[in-house]
């Protein structure tokens, strides 16, 4: 049986690894190989490895770790000399990028027929497999009791002094953070504003992190079980980290509702018809319901694939159907995402 190496976690590394076996380039003639890059495998490689090993494949399939917004610079990078089979997770924001540049190829897996078509990427070039939501999500036992500070209810909670070193965030660089930041901002459109940003809305992402503890615990989830409060989380880290810590969680629920976005995947466009073909055998196999029923069930990660929700159900299902969408101009944030990263980044960031 052949083994899966997962979670390659610095793109250079495997650049450099593939170079030097095969020359660049001609590492992708290689079909015994499937490479994926992906920020969804990081801390569940154990789920994901023994999927691997009961389909057991004919390729191997190796796995590199990103940030979405990286992931998506390094295949745009790329785009000549294509390194990646397959692009599993980020999200439709990353995707469209790829669409855009030329990076994806059309096609259709097999549990097409089970997903919510309204989530498909232009000329069936992304498909989501997941539903990711977005919160800031916190430790029930560490707010609104005496001397703690109150519930939070909207961001603006967050900038007070009783939250003052008592949360993280994470960078803009990647999908979860570059998803909360532009639910902030375009609750705050402003056509004459910086960057289409009210300046109040500015002011906002700036005391956030001012706010925050810096630096970020190295370990966030263990973090959460001492005197941090909380801080940014997915719909799926919601539910594992609760479970895995011993600890019970619940997420802020704004005004203005929950950012939902799915976590889709993509075949890359090598010009390698086998290598392709491979890539879409991946794809089918990883969005399948018993597949993702397992992969919700060990994860906490909502199955876009409806059969396989149902079959997971409970606190997975429960958190989807509770929360109101926040339904926002995702074209408007695509428009400005890669503006309001880098200012953040460079003006706020820890």
């Amino acid at each position: 049986m052949k083994k899966a190496l997962s979670s390659v976690f610095a793109f250079a590394f495997l650049l450099t690894l593939l170079a030097a076996c095969s020359g660049g380039a001609e590492s992708q003639s290689d079909s015994s190989e499937l490479i994926v890059y992906t920020n969804q495998t990081s801390g569940r490689e154990e789920v994901f490895e023994k999927l691997l090993e009961e389909r057991n494949f004919e390729f191997d399939v190796v796995t590199v770790q990103s940030g979405g917004g990286d992931m998506r610079d390094r295949l745009i990078a790329e785009k000549n000399n294509p390194m990646a089979d397959v692009v599993l997770g980020g999200t439709t924001l990353e995707h469209l990028a790829l669409v855009d540049n030329d990076i994806l190829v059309p096609f259709t897996p097999e549990w097409a027929g089970e997903i919510d078509q309204s989530m498909v990427g232009p000329d069936n070039k992304f498909w989501p497999w997941a539903i990711d939501t977005f919160h800031f999500t916190y430790n029930t036992e560490l707010v609104g009791g005496e001397g703690q500070p109150p519930v939070p209810k909207d961001w603006s909670d967050l900038t007070k002094p009783a939250y003052q070193d008592k949360y993280y965030v994470f960078g803009s660089e990647g999908s979860t953070g570059g998803v909360m930041y532009a639910s902030m901002l375009e609750r705050h459109r402003d056509e004459n504003g910086e960057l289409g940003v009210s300046e109040e809305g500015w002011t906002l992402v700036e005391e956030l992190h001012k706010n925050a503890i810096n630096p970020m615990p190295q370990d966030w989830q263990e973090s959460l079980t001492g005197e941090v409060v909380g801080g940014f989380i997915w719909g799926g880290g919601v539910v594992s980290v609760s479970e895995d810590k011993g600890i019970e969680l619940d997420v802020m629920e704004t005004p203005a509702g929950t950012p939902f976005l799915p976590a889709v995947i993509g075949v890359v466009n090598t010009g390698n018809e086998e290598k392709m073909k491979n890539a879409e055998e991946f794809a089918n196999w990883w969005g399948s319901e018993e597949v993702q029923t397992v992969w919700g069930q060990e994860t906490g990660q909502a199955p876009a694939n409806e059969k396989a929700l149902q079959a997971v159900g409970g606190e997975v299902q429960a958190l989807i159907e509770r929360l109101e969408r926040h339904e926002i101009d995702w074209d408007f944030v695509y428009e400005n995402i890669d503006s309001w990263r880098e200012k953040i980044a460079l003006e706020y960031a820890q």
